[in-house]
């Protein structure tokens, strides 16, 4: 194949969709592949991995050894691509300085880097992080949060910010890919049509979205402002090994937030009266920066205006019986599922003990025919 082959890179940020956007893509690679857009290094872990390696967050007690090449194998599965175009999609990326995009794109080749930024209006990500923190192990109070964002703005090294400052994220890389090449994906706003976020996504690519199997699991279930305030709770009182990624994100994450959790459908987190003004402004001062920085936009820059639904007069206010009936029903679910698999165990318990009688029974009725046989031949 000759000529520059673009490769895109989606960089997040979190809380933006992502996980449904990957989700989608990662079971749609034959049909992006007959598209022309091949999916690199080839499986949602593998890029989970050239992150860590790019970043410098490989942590051997953790990672497997594989991290440590995943950088350099990187030029070779672009090169190997049979596609015109090609994909790797990571929201861990966005907060990289400098000197990891420069490693980043030094592997890339000859290819063409093209940055993909999904966004999505503070009113909603705000909560959306704090609950991310939260299901990744963090204890800090929802109105703690709120503040030390608040007192930390504009701090690049904050890290309540580096994944959420949208006008340095889009400065810092712009410094990298030239802004015609930074496509910035806004998420619509509340109440219209989730698939609207993947067709303007393919947009971006040129990839048919009709053509795509859009069923999907939700593995990124977010939990209501009381489930939150429990694991919270709960999170703090975790000896600290057990709140490393390793586990976590197994059992605290995908486990007990997901599937004890999430379907008890809580009430979603509010961001208190107080701080609306200092999010409106902040908001309008990233879609002016997104103006200014000459990025192609697909979306409307209006979805990242906070709707009014997403602020409260009522402050964060949880009684201790919302937290106790939460944690009971917690409790009930966990109780249900040890008690499943307790029957489950005994059935295949009492299952195996009758198969292994049967067994018994069998050799034992051979072993008696075995017997009348010799003794009819040795009365012959």
């Amino acid at each position: 194949m000759t000529g520059v082959r673009p490769l895109y890179i989606h960089i997040g940020l979190q809380k933006t969709g992502t996980s449904y956007l990957q989700s989608i893509f990662w079971q749609n690679v034959e049909e992006l592949a007959a598209q022309g857009l091949d999916m690199v290094p080839g499986s949602k872990r593998d890029t989970f991995h050239l992150m860590l390696r790019a970043r410098d967050r490989y942590q051997p007690h953790l990672d497997p050894a594989s991290v440590v090449g995943a950088l350099d194998r990187l030029p070779g599965q672009l090169a190997e691509a049979p596609g015109d175009r090609a994909l790797i999609t990571e929201e861990s990326f966005a907060p990289a300085p400098d000197d990891q995009i420069e490693r980043l794109l030094a592997a890339c080749g000859d290819r063409e880097v093209h940055l993909i930024v999904t966004l999505r209006d503070l009113g909603r990500q705000i909560p959306s992080a704090w609950q991310q923190l939260i299901q990744s192990g963090g204890y800090a109070t929802w109105d703690g949060y709120l503040e030390t964002m608040r007192s930390t703005e504009g701090e690049v090294h904050s890290k309540h910010w580096r994944s959420t400052d949208v006008a340095a994220i889009l400065t810092r890389w712009s410094a990298h890919v030239p802004a015609e090449r930074i496509h910035v994906v806004t998420v619509p706003a509340p109440g219209g049509d989730p698939e609207v976020l993947l067709h303007r996504f393919c947009e971006v690519l040129g990839i048919d979205w009709t053509r795509l199997d859009r069923e999907v699991a939700s593995s990124n279930r977010g939990i209501g402002m009381i489930q939150a305030e429990l694991l919270r709770r709960v999170n703090y009182r975790l000896p600290e090994e057990n709140r490393l990624r390793d586990v976590y994100g197994e059992v605290g994450k995908r486990w007990f937030a997901v599937q004890v959790l999430g379907p008890q459908n809580g009430d979603r987190i509010r961001i208190p009266a107080a701080y609306a003004d200092w999010v409106r402004d902040l908001s309008t001062r990233y879609s002016d920066a997104i103006r200014a920085g000459g990025y192609d936009v697909t979306g409307d820059l209006a979805d990242l205006d906070p709707a009014p639904a997403a602020f409260t007069a009522e402050g964060f206010v949880t009684s201790e019986k919302q937290l106790l009936d939460s944690a009971a029903h917690a409790l009930a679910r966990i109780m249900s599922d040890r008690m499943d698999e307790t029957r489950d165990r005994r059935a295949a318990d009492a299952a195996a003990a009758r198969a292994a009688a049967e067994a018994a029974a069998a050799e034992a009725e051979a072993g008696s025919r075995r017997r009348r046989v010799r003794r009819v031949l040795g009365r012959s």
